[in-house]
């Protein structure tokens, strides 16, 4: 079911990416497996259950596209508007995969933004939509449907 969907989500994660960060990525099944150092969340929420995204970015990328978005240089950018921007980025890309749904009986949540080390929580990884910039593997995007009730 999900795999479905899996070229929608590509198509928003490189709208926004570019849009609002200036960054161009490539989607690669083939692009190298690694560990990443930020996971950002948000889930789509109805009685039926949750959609969660999530992505996970390298250190370097995550601040690139902070310093992109803040018009700042990257030596400038700090942990708080690292996670910030985290947060703003996987909100976009929650919310445009959310209008193109076309559902209404589905609500967006809050995202949330860590560093990964400080959280446990696996990574998407072989089973995430792997991404590279230029050849560099930055990082990995997961849509999954959780099929409980979500409680109020």
């Amino acid at each position: 079911m999900i795999t479905q969907w899996e070229p929608i989500l590509k198509d928003v994660i490189s709208d926004v990416l570019e849009t609002m960060f200036f960054a161009m990525v490539d989607f690669d099944e083939d692009c190298e497996q690694r560990s990443f150092d930020y996971r950002s969340e948000i889930c789509i929420v109805n009685h039926q259950g949750r959609i969660a995204i999530s992505l996970c970015l390298s250190g370097a990328f995550a601040r690139m596209i902070t310093a992109n978005l803040l018009g700042i240089d990257e030596e400038q950018v700090g942990e708080d508007d690292l996670r910030d921007t985290l947060r703003e980025l996987t909100n976009m890309v929650g919310g445009s995969y959310h209008a193109r749904m076309k559902n209404h009986e589905w609500s967006l949540g809050i995202p949330r933004a860590w560093k990964i080390e400080e959280m446990a929580g696996a990574e998407p990884g072989a089973t995430g939509l792997r991404f590279s910039s230029y050849g560099e593997p930055i990082g990995a995007a997961a849509l999954e449907f959780l099929p409980e009730a979500v409680q109020n």
